[in-house]
């Protein structure tokens, strides 16, 4: 099949028609004129649908609500809340309230999820929030990209979905959607940015409105020296619109476009529902090495604190496993009904380990300093060596010690205070339990 009839098919399956567009910006005319004729405030169409960038089936209205640029933090988040409110109340929907930079209030509408955010009307150059800065981000969206190009931003958006690479959110760390606008205006159309993107490096920068030149000032080349893709906001030279996507993402976003391209097709922009096979995930599991699986309760709090969390827990295990020789081959945690942190590694160690010291001709100070410390030692080819027990021979035994601490031992080891709590109660488990979405997770990071 060709690329047109492919992105003709995609965009009649995923684009919203018409009448799902009128009845979207219906919806957020009435909730608007309720609250500039309450208020007094003007309101602003924020987010994909009001970009025109929706994809078919989305239903969700983001309301900003334009205060003075005068308006002190204090009045902006007690008014901003009041009005969010009420207005939900005028409308019979249900709400409660979100945390971002500042609260807002987030619920339904006449079955639309909707948001009503207050912002500061300001100019570009004096944007201090995420939230102030994304009126401006509309305006440029809709100077820069045609309805053709609006429409590749959705088959974006599913290409990416269909691969869990779409979302900006700390636990995806991958393409937003105003990420997925940019890179559509910057190649014109999304053939364009497939076959272009197969020969991105391991550094990718792009700066749309030309910020910097040719080249980044030193100081955000150090800023964005471990970002693998950099993005310049039109309506910000220093931030990066990709400064979330991790280098892992960035990588799996090349490889799938190259697959595209060497045989495109419709499944590319559907997710596919794989099935669990557990006689096959059992399998797996046996021609392995020693799996570890810790067990604790969830925490309650949002995924953006849950996630990276969860990331810094999981890296410091593994520096303190490699730290002691044992060998990790893969890792990873899953949120689900429990936390589970898992490592698939040599459990086993032998009891004998050598401590290499100093060279022999590096002095008389330094070999009587490493015999003081210890008894058996001897040469091995130009090195001190010394024979002494292990401490820990298995992976079990180290995991138990490292985590015997109370909470506050455990914080001063590097645990994050919330995931301390719940911790301090884990339990070994075996892979294979009664838990499909946790199978399900195994399996794919098994690459089954």
């Amino acid at each position: 099949m060709n690329w047109k009839r492919i992105r003709d098919k995609a965009v009649s399956r995923l684009y919203p028609e018409a009448e799902e567009v009128e009845e979207l910006h219906n919806t957020y005319s009435e909730i608007s004129a309720y609250i500039e004729s309450e208020f007094g405030y003007q309101t602003f169409f924020a987010g994909s649908a009001g970009r025109g960038t929706s994809v078919k089936g989305d239903r969700d209205i983001d309301v900003f609500v334009k205060f003075p640029e005068d308006t002190s933090r204090e009045k902006l988040e007690k008014e901003g809340l009041g009005i969010g409110k009420e207005t939900f109340d005028n409308f019979e929907g249900s709400y409660h309230v979100e945390y971002a930079e500042h609260p807002y209030t987030k619920g339904k509408i006449n079955d639309f999820e909707v948001e009503i955010v207050p912002c500061i009307d300001t100019s570009p150059g004096d944007i201090n929030t995420a939230v102030d800065r994304s009126p401006h981000h509309a305006k440029w969206v809709e100077k820069h990209l045609d309805d053709k190009q609006k429409q590749d931003v959705v088959l974006l958006k599913s290409f990416l979905k269909s691969a869990g690479l779409y979302g900006s959110s700390l636990k995806v760390r991958g393409f937003s959607g105003y990420l997925c606008e940019l890179l559509i205006e910057e190649y014109g159309s999304l053939k364009e940015l497939t076959e272009n993107s197969c020969d991105w490096g391991e550094q990718k920068i792009i700066d749309p409105e030309n910020h910097h030149g040719d080249e980044l000032p030193k100081v955000l080349e150090q800023k964005f020296s471990n970002d693998s893709l950099i993005v310049i906001d039109p309506v910000d030279p220093e931030r990066n619109v990709a400064s979330v996507l991790n280098s892992e993402n960035y990588a799996k976003f090349i490889h799938r476009c190259w697959k595209f391209e060497e045989n495109p097709g419709l499944n590319f922009f559907e997710k596919e529902e794989k099935q669990l096979d557990k006689f096959a995930l059992e399998q797996e599991i046996e021609k392995r090495s020693d799996f570890l699986i810790l067990e604790f309760e969830v925490i309650d709090e949002p995924d953006d604190i849950i996630y990276p969390q969860m990331r810094k827990v999981m890296r410091r295990l593994s520096s303190e496993l490699i730290k002691n020789d044992f060998r990790v081959f893969e890792k990873g945690f899953h949120v689900g009904q429990k936390i589970r942190i898992f490592f698939e590694l040599e459990s086993q160690l032998p009891k004998i380990e050598y401590q290499k010291g100093p060279k022999v001709y590096h002095g008389a100070k330094h070999l009587d300093e490493f015999t003081s410390k210890y008894e058996n030692t001897f040469v091995q080819e130009e090195r001190l060596v010394a024979k002494i027990d292990r401490e820990f021979t298995t992976a079990k035994s180290l995991i138990q010690e490292f985590f015997s601490p109370d909470v506050s031992g455990l914080k001063q080891q590097g645990i994050p205070g919330n995931v301390a709590q719940k911790i301090v109660d884990f339990r070994m488990t075996e892979p294979m339990i009664e838990d499909e979405e946790w199978l399900k997770f195994l399996a794919e990071k098994l690459n089954l």
